[in-house]
């Protein structure tokens, strides 16, 4: 028995004397209440009602449509009124389970009748009256009127698990006459559809059966575009299919051996074992470094799902609205998992933090603690993979370690880096690596010392582009010209880079195995200083 059925029955059993049930699911929920109701220690009637088809008995299946009004169908309930009012039904309240469908609606307006004999009926159960009986509200969000708060137990039914999923499955194949050589009841199919409600994963197995004729772990993709529609729906989260793997990531090599370390982590296997979920991890570097690469790559080397979360849609407008958002977001990342859940440049969306009080009514103050409770006490398998490009912005709340698992700095890429992900960018245009020996990349890449990824793809690019332009293919010469006119972040932020060496040293591990290659002292004082570099507070020079 599953925590909800079991809350259900103990709910029922205590006398609770309203329970507001959340969910989407009609049929699941009607289910849930029908066996309850015919457990061992209930054994009641159970009733269900709806604005269109008015009062119906689950167990002989018969319609009473002169009780139609919600009005209506609590004075019968209750017995508010003598019983002869309604002494043309066949239906009698006593001993009985009564499940008011979609009621949404009248909790939302205006309705004091209705809510007076709601509590009425609360008190008549305090009373020991009416014990024989029990209400339920069914509605998709929640929303409950504050005459109403202290009486109503509120349960939420939770998204369909594995078991479910696979009755689904099943049901589809008989339906749709799928033969048993094209249905596999594939664990990756089943578990691409967790996170979706049991009519939403019934229309991605349906779309399977129909496009392709069978239900097998090659479906994957059609249930995987259908768990799309319901993150789109939100708003907050955005899907991502990356097509890089840690292949197409140079350099890195501590941060890749702990990612593979880890790639079979949410495996039953590492359950048996004793392993825990990985928490995730927070890389902080500079622009360019492949912080947003690495991110893409682990989603597509661990085969997980990738959520990128926008900070910035999550502040609105509306008192409460940014808080609810951010919770929102992170509940629907937990229906979705096992999944990697990607923040990119984590700091812009927490900028003013140190004057939330003042600016924004503490709004990012408590959206920050919203996460940082979350990140630190879920036991479900959500990877969060945070980057920041400004370390200095970022509170030391999220530096902590137990938020996360490890704490990785990407420094500028060293010679033999460089010469990798040279070749990296070569390889993916058409394998023009092969037209280069060892010498030349090697040339290359002492040339572009202090250059980023991001500043070593660009000039392969400009090398391209002026190759095309003088109908040749790509060269040294290219490349070479490509980097001779890059001014690259190393240069302008010269004095940055020194001091967060310094400031990381022992608060992080470095994400590539390999000393860090000194910087160009020559550019000292020559470059122009941005505004913004004056306070930066890693400048020692600047006090």
């Amino acid at each position: 028995m599953d925590s909800f059925s079991r809350d259900l029955k103990v709910n029922i059993q205590a006398g609770a004397p309203i329970i507001q049930i959340i969910s989407h699911d009609t049929l699941r929920l009607q289910a849930e209440v029908i066996e309850a109701g015919e457990s061992d220690g209930i054994n009641r009637q159970v009733y269900f009602w709806n604005r269109t088809e008015g009062l119906r008995c689950y167990q002989d299946g018969s319609i009473d449509d002169t009780i139609s009004s919600v009005d209506a169908v609590l004075d019968w309930f209750l017995s508010i009124y003598n019983n002869d009012d309604f002494s043309d039904s066949n239906m009698e309240p006593e001993n009985s389970i009564l499940l008011l469908d979609d009621i949404r609606h009248e909790l939302e307006g205006d309705n004091p009748d209705l809510f007076s004999k709601l509590r009425l009926y609360a008190i008549k159960k305090g009373s020991g009256e009416n014990l024989d009986r029990t209400l339920m509200l069914s509605q998709p969000v929640p929303n409950l009127p504050i005459e109403l708060e202290k009486d109503t137990h509120i349960l939420h039914l939770p998204l369909p698990d594995r078991a479910t999923l696979k009755t689904l499955l099943n049901a589809t194949k008989e339906h749709y006459d799928i033969l048993d050589r094209n249905f596999d009841e594939s664990s990756r199919l089943i578990d691409a559809a967790l996170g979706l409600s049991s009519s939403e994963a019934q229309l991605a197995f349906a779309k399977a059966a129909v496009t392709r004729s069978r239900l097998t772990e090659s479906e994957v993709d059609i249930v995987v575009a259908e768990k799309e529609q319901v993150i789109k729906k939100s708003g907050l989260l955005e899907y991502f299919h990356p097509k890089v793997g840690l292949d197409d990531l140079g350099g890195l090599k501590n941060l890749k051996e702990w990612l593979d370390r880890r790639k079979h982590a949410y495996t039953d296997d590492a359950r048996e074992f004793g392993l825990e979920y990985p928490k995730g991890i927070m890389m902080l570097g500079l622009p360019g470094t492949g912080k947003s690469l690495a991110a893409k790559a682990v989603s597509s080397n661990w085969q997980l799902p990738l959520l990128r979360l926008d900070m910035g849609k999550v502040f609105g407008g509306i008192v409460g609205q940014s808080e609810e958002n951010i919770r929102n977001a992170l509940q629907l990342a937990e229906t979705i998992s096992p999944c990697i859940l990607w923040i990119d440049e984590i700091e812009k969306g927490l900028s003013g933090l140190q004057g939330s009080g003042g600016s924004d009514g503490g709004t990012t103050a408590r959206v920050l603690g919203t996460f940082l409770t979350w990140m630190q006490e879920k036991t479900s398998p959500v990877f969060v993979l945070a980057t920041a490009n400004h370390i200095e912005m970022l509170p030391p709340e999220l530096l902590r370690k137990g938020r996360v698992d490890e704490i990785f700095f990407v420094d500028l890429p060293v010679l033999e880096e460089r010469v990798e992900i040279l070749t990296i960018h070569l390889k993916k245009r058409n394998n023009r690596h092969e037209m280069f020996t060892e010498d030349e990349l090697l040339e290359l890449a002492k040339l572009s010392q202090g250059f980023t990824g991001a500043e070593l793809e660009e000039a392969v690019k400009e090398a391209l582009f002026m190759a095309f332009s003088d109908s040749k293919d790509i060269d040294a010469i290219f490349i070479k010209k490509a980097i001779e006119s890059t001014s690259p972040l190393s240069v302008t932020m010269h004095e940055t880079i020194k001091d967060t060496r310094n400031w990381i040293n022992g608060r992080a591990v470095p994400a590539s195995n390999a000393k860090p290659e000194p910087l160009n002292s020559n550019t000292d004082n020559k470059q122009p200083k941005l505004k913004q570099e004056s306070k930066n507070p890693f400048i020692k020079s600047q006090g």
